[in-house]
């Protein structure tokens, strides 16, 4: 409990000590998530569908089966 109470209080002193923080250029990565993350996203997503596709033919042919 001390060891929280010690974080908190040296986390209100950077925050009432008026930290400056220098700008930070994030171009690079945001462009790098956006052209690269859609095309990953994209790839997960046709794999869930046809993983849900293989699920309800395997569950009809058993049904079929087992009746």
């Amino acid at each position: 409990m001390k060891t929280i109470v010690t974080l908190l209080t040296a986390f209100a002193l950077l925050a009432f000590a008026g930290v400056s923080s220098a700008a930070i250029d994030v171009t690079a990565a945001t462009t790098s998530i956006s052209s690269d993350g859609t095309a990953a996203i994209t790839a997960i997503g046709g794999a869930l569908v046809g993983l849900a596709g293989v699920a309800v033919v395997f569950k009809w042919a058993k049904g079929a089966i087992f009746g």
